[in-house]
């Protein structure tokens, strides 16, 4: 007894193992494994191709601004055969680039590169620190941070003097300060269509400096003499020919002056206004095209003005509407301003030196004429022999005088009427 459980407990052991083997020689689904060992990451301005098929990364840095042609990402590694995933978040953490690539290493360390066209993507205005993760396998391998900064060139400082509203004068004036990249400036270009009669002059010699306008373009051109370094600053003067409008809708006195424009250079602007009112003028309201707040600051007094700052981004209209209230103009104009109330005609008119009302003469030309065709329908010949002598055109004429009477006064009683109520609606 002894014997056979020995026996059948080695027969036991030898059919697990049995079983066991031919479960490993069943076929199986095989997961995907990514054997990556990354030894060295980061981002550059620009690469160089090495002779043994790998790239060497120039200018090593994770702070690029918006004239930097682009961004290369790169990472060193041993691996044999992967599928890896470049994307590019921007400021606001949003994937703006998305990249798969298989790559393999014959010959381990191999470095990988990627890179996107910044200008374009930045355009003028994601700016501030950007993430670029490398996936494989579904999961980040590593994460890089870099900066993108904007180049500022140049910052205008605005200031219109509204002279008087009617007629429409203003005076403007443009001081530009530039901040060459790297280089030098010989003239400045800008569109005012909108303006006439240029002048410009250095801001620190007061030299007077060349401007020449395109009519047909609207294109102005300050010639700055020679090549100015950055920090160089001229003041444009000129005459506002539109922009103004008188607010028929709004209460009297309401006046709007607008300014627009549209940058197609993509560095952004600061731009600084300063806009002084005629007397005794009242500010109303300033809106912004492009701007949720313009941040302004209002000085009041006999000659009131109003400032305000905001950094136009490249490539984006901007602009915006002051609405003023000229008290000067009112008082000027107060007699021909048209009233607010709609003039109405009275229902009922006194009828000179008779002592009666424009409703007595309705009601007796009503009574009249009805009384009047009815006799000249009595005189027809179809009642002859009644012995009556009376000339019948005669009669029939006065009667029609009546009538149309009648009718005159009760046509201007129904419109005096449906005047009235139309004010009271």
């Amino acid at each position: 007894m002894h014997r056979k459980s020995i026996t059948y407990r080695v027969l036991a052991g030898v059919a697990l193992l049995l079983i066991l083997q031919l479960t490993t020689c069943a076929p199986t689904k095989a997961t995907e494994s990514v054997a990556i060992i990354v030894y060295d990451h980061g981002l550059a301005k620009q690469v160089s191709w090495a002779y043994n098929g790998n790239f060497v990364p120039i200018n090593k840095t994770t702070s690029f601004t918006q004239d930097d042609k682009a961004v290369w990402a790169y990472f060193t590694a041993a691996l044999s055969n992967a599928n890896v995933t470049w994307q590019w978040y921007d400021p606001n953490g949003a994937l703006f680039l998305e990249r798969t690539d298989h790559e393999h290493c014959s010959i381990t360390p191999c470095t990988f590169i990627y890179y996107f066209d910044l200008p374009s993507a930045v355009g003028g205005s994601k700016f501030g620190v950007w993430r670029m993760d490398l996936a494989a396998g579904g999961s980040i391998l590593y994460t890089d941070h870099f900066s993108v900064s904007p180049v500022i060139l140049q910052d205008n400082r605005w200031s219109f003097n509204i002279e008087q509203s009617v007629p429409f004068r203003v005076r403007g004036h443009l001081a530009v300060t530039i901040y060459p990249n790297n280089g030098t400036w010989g003239s400045y270009t800008v569109d005012m269509g909108y303006a006439a009669n240029f002048t410009a002059y250095d801001a620190v010699t007061n030299r007077t400096l060349r401007v020449t306008a395109n009519k047909k373009t609207g294109s102005v051109l300050v010639d700055l003499g020679a090549a100015r370094p950055g920090g160089f600053t001229f003041v444009l003067s000129f005459d506002v020919k539109y922009g103004w409008q008188y607010l028929e809708s709004s209460a009297p006195g309401d006046f709007a002056f607008s300014w627009v424009e549209n940058f197609y250079d993509p560095h952004p602007i600061p731009q600084t206004f300063n806009i002084t009112l005629p007397q005794r003028s009242q500010m109303v309201d300033l809106v912004g095209y492009n701007a949720m707040d313009l941040n302004s600051n209002l000085t009041e007094g006999p000659v009131p003005s109003i400032s305000f700052s905001r950094t136009a981004l490249g490539r984006q209209p901007f602009g915006w509407s002051l609405i003023y209230r000229d008290h000067t103009w009112l008082d000027l104009n107060a007699k021909t301003l048209p009233s607010t109330i709609p003039k109405t005609l009275p229902a009922d008119l006194s009828i000179p030196i008779l002592p009666l009302k424009l409703s007595d003469v309705s009601l007796w030309s009503a009574v009249m004429s009805a009384l009047l065709l009815t006799c000249s329908e009595l005189l027809s010949p179809l009642y002859a022999g009644r012995g009556i002598l009376i000339n019948r055109r005669r009669l029939r004429i006065v009667a029609l005088i009546i009538v149309m009477i009648f009718i005159a006064t009760t046509g201007y009683r129904l419109l005096a009427l449906s005047q009235s109520v139309t004010v009271t609606r």
